[in-house]
């Protein structure tokens, strides 16, 4: 897919305009190489692509929380469903899955401030496995970005994180 900043060549980027300019690239970062980075996520062949979302909630929550790695399921069961046409269910299934042999990724563990909800946690063999995850996901975006100068490669992740830090104002 080619680039279309073309037809931007000659619109100036500012508040007005940049909603636009940005939806124009919606489709092309979110499935085209987002698709190819959570394929990068899969390759080391053991997770299906739901097992792999909750275990990417798992690193990526912990990183959010500065540390803290229990996530309840209710949340991990709102975050996919959110995502994903799937059930809660579903998502309980592939949880007993990543808790269970061979994989025993994750700790199924009681919420203390209630009997019928469970926290989950990353085991040693899940923090390893998300580490294989960020190395197989890193070969595919330094394959997108390896033709990116320094600044271009700061500025983008620059541009994610702000893009992160004011989504998460308005998430419900």
């Amino acid at each position: 897919m080619r680039s279309n900043w073309k037809k931007h060549d000659d619109v100036p980027v500012t508040k007005e305009t940049a909603p636009n300019m940005f939806l124009d690239y919606f489709y092309p970062i979110h499935f085209s190489i987002g698709m190819k980075i959570e394929a990068g996520l899969m390759e080391c062949g053991r997770l299906d692509r739901h097992q792999t979302v909750i275990m990417w909630i798992l690193r990526s929550e912990s990183l959010r929380n500065e540390g803290s790695t229990a996530i309840s399921r209710k949340d991990i069961v709102r975050m996919m469903t959110n995502w994903y046409d799937i059930t809660s269910s579903s998502v309980s299934k592939a949880l007993r899955a990543l808790s269970k042999a061979p994989l025993n990724y994750i700790e199924l563990e009681e919420d203390p401030n209630s009997g019928r909800e469970k926290l989950i946690t990353l085991t040693p063999a899940g923090e390893q496995h998300c580490e294989e995850m960020i190395a197989s996901a890193c070969n595919v975006i330094k394959r997108i970005t390896e033709n990116f100068s320094d600044e271009e490669n700061k500025m983008g992740v620059y541009m994610f994180m702000r893009m992160d830090d004011e989504f998460s104002k308005i998430r419900s």
